[in-house]
């Protein structure tokens, strides 16, 4: 029987249809008393995997999405009868990990090594991705910065572009949050912008500034000049003497991208900037969820808990974690290495070079946002009608385009609508011909 039901998914059979018949057995809201039919749990699993086989990935062009790599993914069906637990942080001590924390210590400081950071001053554990890592990032500076100032003194500053993850951890963590205006050639956190502002919050009490510094918003590509702010928060404390600034890079897709491209790369070049969050599931071809944040180990004494019934103190947001991510991200970089990951990098770069200038060409209105780091871009379409492509191409190529609320530079509030273009290891470019080729047939 079972291997009928089998053959009849493959061939796409309905096999909600048939579930959605009255019976005694699986019902859709209510837990049951007694294990159901296994007929009909293989079904409805065999129903989904249907479902997810259907997803044409080749050709999802615009959203952050894309399958891990064969290798990590092994990774899980070897280790995950084993429930392997990661509770803790693990990267200052090796002498004290086993089993998979040893992998979790090795991959945080390979980490810090491809961000030729110091190995000495520097530690990080394994997140669930960009959004626990920026929400610890903003606990962590808000701890930082409450050991010289009170709460009500203490502010986070973030662009139109930042992502929302970001608002949340400051609401989670009970910080005001203030928007810093973009810059209207780059796209970026506009310098002269963090200044007024910085100015006009000093004014009215704050002294303490946390702000995250994006590696590659989402919607655009475009990055945030670390050098350019960092200096010149550095020359405002100079000038205002009583203020303190926690800045954190997201680069939660561009930080498995940059490096590559830019192997001279230092995040934490300047003392001011304490985090880094970066994603492992995105471009670095691990399966959900997987992330990592690198922060000055310092601070950690600021935040980490014992834990009352065990030897251990935790200094992590989640506490218990799955040990696997950290073998399947160890199994990756070894796997790839630098050069492999750099190879997938640069195929990736000449793909988006390559579509930027079939549009240009196909749709010569288009306004192309990105920064030359960045495998994603932004396409404003000016020129057709409420700037929307066609709903059928919207979906085959999974482009979602929003609405985007923008503040630039000095006070000018626009909307836009953006579509967000991903290069991540899966496009090829037959697939950029065929996406141009869609755009020209509807031109």
């Amino acid at each position: 029987m079972r291997t009928g039901l089998k053959t009849l998914a493959r061939k796409g059979f309905n096999l909600f249809c048939y579930l959605s018949l009255p019976y005694k057995g699986i019902h859709q809201y209510i837990f049951p008393n007694e294990p159901p039919n296994s007929f009909r749990i293989e079904a409805e699993l065999y129903g989904l995997r249907s479902e997810l086989r259907q997803r044409l990935i080749s050709y999802n062009l615009g959203s952050l999405y894309t399958l891990p790599h064969s290798i990590a993914t092994k990774i899980y069906k070897r280790f995950i009868d084993y429930n392997p637990g990661n509770l803790g942080n693990w990267s200052d001590d090796s002498a004290n990990t086993y089993a998979t924390t040893r992998f979790e210590y090795e991959v945080i400081h390979k980490m810090i090594d491809l961000s030729n950071g110091d190995q000495d001053a520097l530690g990080g554990y394994i997140t669930s991705g960009g959004t626990e890592g920026n929400i610890f990032a903003a606990w962590l500076g808000r701890t930082f910065l409450e050991q010289s100032y009170k709460a009500n003194k203490i502010c986070l500053l973030k662009t139109s572009l930042t992502h929302y993850s970001v608002r949340k951890a400051g609401t989670l963590c009970n910080i005001p949050q203030y928007l810093l205006p973009l810059n209207k050639e780059n796209w970026n956190m506009d310098k002269e912008g963090f200044t007024s502002a910085i100015q006009s919050l000093y004014k009215d009490g704050y002294r303490g500034f946390i702000v995250p510094l994006t590696l590659g918003y989402t919607s655009t590509g475009t990055c945030d000049d670390i050098h350019t702010i960092v200096h010149e928060a550095e020359r405002l404390k100079e000038k205002l003497k009583s203020i303190k600034f926690f800045f954190w890079i997201d680069a939660a897709f561009n930080g498995l991208v940059t490096p590559f491209l830019n192997p001279s790369f230092q995040p934490f070049l300047s003392p001011l900037i304490q985090a880094y969050v970066v994603d492992f599931h995105k471009f670095g071809l691990v399966p959900y969820p997987a992330g990592i944040i690198l922060y000055n180990k310092h601070l950690q004494k600021m935040i980490e808990q014992p834990i009352d019934y065990l030897s251990e103190v935790d200094a992590t947001l989640l506490g218990s974690r799955s040990g696997i991510p950290a073998v399947s991200i160890w199994a990756m970089i070894h796997s790839l290495g630098k050069n492999g990951y750099t190879r997938l990098a640069e195929e990736q770069r000449a793909n988006k070079i390559f579509l930027i200038e079939q549009i240009r060409k196909t749709i010569p209105k288009t306004e192309v946002i990105t920064h030359p780091s960045s495998l994603s871009c932004g396409l404003i379409f000016r020129d057709l009608p409420k700037q929307r492509l066609p709903q059928w191409i919207e979906e085959k190529y999974s482009l979602y385009p929003g609405k985007t609320k923008l503040v630039f530079f000095p006070k000018e509030e626009k909307e836009e609508v953006i579509y967000k273009c991903f290069f991540l290891p899966h496009i090829k470019k037959n697939v950029l011909e065929e996406f141009i080729s869609d755009l020209m047939y509807e031109k």
